[in-house]
C-alpha cells in the first residue's frame, strides 16, 4: 500500500468507528428515554402531578429515573450492543446517503465525511428529542394529568433555580 491508500484505509476505518458509535449511542438513548417515560409515567400515576409541578416531585422523578436506570442501565448493555448491530448498516447508508449528496463530495472528501457525520448527529439528536417528548406524552395522558408542552419543559430548568 501506497501512502495515499494506506490515508484512505485508515479514513474509511475511523469513519466507519465513527457510525458504530453514533449508532450505539442511538440506540443506547432510545433506551434512555423509555426510562425516561417509564419513570414519569410511574410519578405521574402515583401522585397525580407533572415531575414538573414543583422542585420535590422533580426530585421524586429523578430518583425514580436513576433507579429504574440502574435496573435496566447494565444489565441491558447486551440487548443495546446486539439491537445495534442490525441498526448500524441501516445507520451508514444514511450517513453514506449524506455524504453522496454534500456539495463538498468532489473538492473536500475529507470534511464531506466529517459534516455528514455532524448532521447524523443532530438527526440523533431531534429524533431523540422527539422520541422522549413523545412519550412523556403518552405517559401523561395514561396516568391523567394535563401533558406538558414544549414550552413547558424548555422553561423549566430555570424555575428550579
Amino acid at each position: 500500500m501506497n501512502y495515499e491508500e494506506r490515508k484512505e484505509a485508515f479514513t474509511v476505518i475511523v469513519y466507519l468507528g465513527a457510525i458504530l458509535v453514533l449508532s450505539y449511542s442511538f440506540i443506547a438513548n432510545m433506551m434512555q428515554a423509555m426510562v425516561f417515560g417509564a419513570a414519569w409515567f410511574k410519578i405521574a400515576a402515583v401522585s397525580g402531578m407533572s415531575p414538573l409541578d414543583s422542585p420535590q416531585m422533580w426530585t421524586n422523578f429523578m430518583h425514580t429515573r436513576s433507579r429504574l436506570d440502574f435496573l435496566f442501565g447494565g444489565p441491558f448493555l447486551p440487548v443495546r450492543v446486539a439491537a445495534t448491530i442490525p441498526w448500524f448498516f441501516q445507520y451508514r447508508k444514511f450517513v453514506v446517503r449524506m455524504a453522496y449528496i454534500s456539495p463538498l463530495r468532489k473538492n473536500f472528501p475529507i470534511l464531506n465525511r466529517v459534516a455528514s457525520l455532524l448532521v447524523s448527529w443532530v438527526a440523533n439528536l431531534a429524533s431523540l428529542g422527539g422520541f422522549t417528548y413523545l412519550l412523556v406524552k403518552l405517559a401523561s395522558i395514561k396516568a391523567g394529568i394535563i401533558p406538558p408542552t414544549m414550552q413547558d419543559l424548555i422553561s423549566f430548568p430555570s424555575a428550579l433555580l
